[in-house]
């Protein structure tokens, strides 16, 4: 492929990893359904597509989690951002992107306390950031890949997403028009998959 005018990659699983998952939202929606809520298909949508703290969102969500449940929530919160750290071929690969003048974008499914983590890890990196919370929509719905061609002024397929989750980080930026890439870390390099994110710039080599 030509070397590609802007580089998108999905946050979680792809630049960063987890130490420890607490679940917090998928608590409070279980909570929910035993207090007698029935769960609706949309509920993962509405909690990454507001901004807001967690009990604004759940009460348009007509969800009201009793004091303790959500001090708890804010709790399981701190420790899953406090266990997040970078894999290990993330800044390499960031610094030779970087060197070589293309622009870095990160899009990204989550609720808006997942957003700050940004700034902790990637403190010295600009990027360009598409997250849901704060546009509205969610991989793989096209409106999202949009906002980012209309925001980078540039053509799809000038674009290379990179990400670790087939329907939204490979399978929609491709129907999309974008160039795409599946990280599956720990196989081996194909065609359409990276098994590392440094094997990324062989690509227009």
């Amino acid at each position: 492929m030509p070397r590609p005018q802007l580089v998108i990659f999905d946050l979680y699983g792809t630049l960063i990893q987890f130490g420890v998952k607490r679940h917090p939202f998928r608590n409070i929606l279980q909570w929910a359904r035993q207090e007698g809520r029935p769960p609706k298909a949309d509920d993962a949508r509405t909690l990454m597509t507001l901004a807001g703290t967690p009990a604004e969102i759940f009460s348009i969500m007509g969800i009201f989690p009793p004091k303790p449940m959500l001090t708890q929530l804010d709790s399981d919160i701190e420790q899953e951002l406090a266990s997040l750290t970078l894999f290990e071929d993330v800044l390499v690969t960031l610094n030779q992107l970087v060197d070589q003048q293309i622009p870095i974008a990160v899009c990204s499914n989550l609720a808006q306390p997942s957003g700050a983590v940004i700034n902790r890890l990637l403190p010295n990196v600009s990027l360009l950031q598409c997250l849901s919370y704060e546009v509205g929509y969610i991989k793989p719905e096209r409106e999202i890949y949009q906002w980012i061609v209309e925001k980078a002024q540039v053509q799809p397929e000038r674009c290379l997403f990179v990400g670790d989750t087939f329907q939204a980080d490979y399978e929609g930026p491709k129907h999309f028009g974008f160039q795409a890439r599946h990280l599956t870390r720990g196989q081996a390099t194909g065609e359409d998959t990276l098994g590392t994110l440094t094997e990324l710039l062989d690509i227009w080599k």
